[in-house]
């Protein structure tokens, strides 16, 4: 199964990625206040503005969509190359593992930055100091370090097995 996960990972960063840009599209799951010169003002009231009400903005605000996006292009690219260009292929659960791991992990920060997403957060954050989405976010993090320990102390194992029949040989017929 792991077989599969790995070349599902793949695609999973560019995927994951894309739909981060819809979430910015919508003007949904932003961050908190920003003086930085990328801040966006969100509307605040989207649906209201959808049925013709003037639109709320918010003040300036960090664009979480949009880092969640580039590290999810990064995770693309890394999977990209571990998969054409090394032998990870060969260790069932490497590249899920490692997709996983920085998915995870970058979710797990990029969380400090993002507003709370529903009022129970915000009691969940005086109480731990972490908000639902970090929580959620450490046991991938604990497997995604779990699934790379295990690829790296196992042999590689050949994805497509070598076959002792030379293809390219001039094959004559029997007379």
């Amino acid at each position: 199964m792991l077989w599969t996960f790995d070349r599902v990972m793949v695609p999973t960063g560019f995927t994951a990625a894309m739909i981060r840009l819809g979430n910015l599209m919508n003007h949904e799951i932003y961050g908190g206040p920003t003086d930085l010169p990328w801040g966006f003002r969100f509307i605040d009231n989207v649906g209201l503005w959808m049925r013709g009400a003037e639109p709320i903005y918010t003040e300036p605000s960090h664009p979480t969509q949009i880092y969640e996006a580039l590290a999810y292009l990064v995770v693309f690219g890394i999977t990209m190359y571990l998969y054409w260009k090394t032998d990870a292929k060969d260790r069932s659960g490497l590249i899920t593992g490692v997709g996983i791991l920085i998915i995870f992990l970058f979710r797990f920060f990029v969380e400090f930055l993002k507003n709370v997403q529903v009022d129970s957060e915000i009691t969940m954050r005086e109480n731990t100091g972490l908000i639902l989405g970090q929580w959620l976010s450490i046991p991938f993090i604990i497997w995604g370090v779990w699934l790379i320990w295990r690829a790296m102390k196992r042999k590689p194992e050949p994805a497509v097995q070598k076959t002792s029949v030379d293809y390219n040989q001039n094959v004559k017929p029997k007379k």
